[in-house]
C-alpha cells in the first residue's frame, strides 16, 4: 500500500475508529490515544497491507489497543482525607524505620554500602555515581541490585524471627 493509499484510507475511517474506541475506553482522549497508537502501529505494517484488508484490520486493532489501555489503567479509588492521615507512619517511626535501614545498609560490603549511600542519601544520578566511584554503568546496576537482595533477604529473616 502507498503512502498516499493509507493516508486516504485512515483519514476516511478515523472517525469510525475513534468512535469504536470511546466506546470501548469510555473517555475521548484516552479513545483518541487507542486510535493514535494504532495508526501508528498500521504504519509500521503498511507495505504489507493490501488496501482490500485495511478496515477490517483497522477495526481490529483499534479495538486491541482499546482493551489494552483498559487493562493497563487501575481503578480509582476516592480516600478520604482522616483515612490518610491514619495511614501515615508517625515522626517517630519514621526516624526508627532510618535508623534500623541504616543499620542494615551498615552492613553491607563496602562497595554496595557507598553506593547505596550515594544514590539515596547524596541523591547521586547513575551517572554521577559511575564518576565518583570510577564503575562503569553496568557495574553500578549491578552492585545496587546485589545489595538490594541483600537487604531484601536480611529484612525477610529479620520478620521471620
Amino acid at each position: 500500500m502507498t503512502t498516499e493509499e493509507f493516508k486516504r484510507n485512515i483519514l476516511k475511517m478515523q472517525p469510525r475508529l475513534q468512535r469504536m474506541a470511546e466506546y470501548i475506553v469510555g473517555d475521548p482522549d484516552s479513545a483518541a490515544d487507542a486510535v493514535q497508537e494504532a495508526v501508528i502501529s498500521l504504519w509500521e505494517q503498511r507495505s504489507t497491507v493490501k488496501s482490500q484488508e485495511m478496515e477490517k484490520l483497522s477495526l481490529t486493532v483499534v479495538k486491541r489497543r482499546s482493551i489494552d489501555l483498559l487493562r493497563k489503567q487501575k481503578p480509582m479509588v476516592d480516600i478520604d482525607a482522616e483515612s490518610l492521615m491514619l495511614a501515615e507512619p508517625s515522626q517517630d517511626d519514621l526516624e526508627e524505620r532510618y535508623h534500623m535501614a541504616r543499620q542494615l545498609v551498615d552492613r553491607l560490603p563496602a562497595r554496595q554500602r557507598d553506593v547505596i549511600l550515594m544514590k539515596y542519601e547524596e541523591g547521586l544520578s547513575m551517572e554521577e555515581i559511575e564518576k565518583a566511584t570510577g564503575m562503569s554503568s553496568t557495574h553500578v546496576y549491578a552492585t545496587l541490585s546485589r545489595a538490594y537482595k541483600s537487604l531484601r533477604e536480611t529484612i525477610k529473616q529479620y520478620k521471620e524471627e
